[in-house]
Formats: C-alpha cells, structure tokens, sequence
C-alpha cells in the first residue's frame, strides 16, 4: 500500500514541522521575558509600565501559540497512529485473504 505509506510519511514530517514551530513558539515566549526585563533602571513611569504590559502581552500571545502547536502536533500523532495500525490490519487482511484462496 504504497500511497497510504506516502500518506504516513507526509504526515511524520508535519509532525517534525510542527515541533520546530513548538520550539520557535516556546522562544517567542521566552524571548519576550528577557526583552522585558532587560531595559535600563532609569525607565519608570507610565511609559515603562505599558513597555511591560506589551511584553506581557507577547508572552501570552506566545503561550497560546505554543499550546496551539502542540495540540496540533499531538492530533498529527494520533493521526500518524491511527493510519499506521489500520495499514498493518489491511496488509494482515489481505495476506490472509491472498492464503485462503485455493489454487486451481
């Protein structure tokens, strides 16, 4: 069953693309903490305060982005699972099948 092999593959690399993205999000949210904190002591006040809010916001962002990703990387998983235990079954089927049938 060649095209449903090619189907596993395809669907084994978009698992590998989606932890790359999981590892990119997870350095957005990181990102953003370091960024954050790393301003000169002499920024205060309202101005700084909404500096922070809006780092606040981008790790947030970030956090969601990342829970995203690996909700989709886990349903691609499943995915991935479930195509290759019903190939095994149908190739199993089929052999059996191939073995039952008389010889003429």
């Amino acid at each position: 069953m060649p095209s449903q092999q090619a189907t596993v593959s395809e669907l084994s690399s978009l698992k590998s693309s989606l932890g790359e993205l999981v590892t990119y999000c997870q350095a957005l949210q990181a990102g953003a903490a370091a960024h954050a904190y790393g301003l000169p002591a002499q920024w205060q006040g309202p101005a700084m305060a909404a500096f922070l809010a809006s780092f606040a916001n981008w790790s947030a962002l970030a956090a969601g982005l990342t829970a995203q990703a690996q909700a989709l990387q886990e349903r691609v998983a499943a995915a991935e699972g479930a195509y290759e235990q019903t190939i095994q079954q149908l190739d199993e089927t089929w052999s059996s099948f191939v073995t039952s049938i008389p010889e003429l």
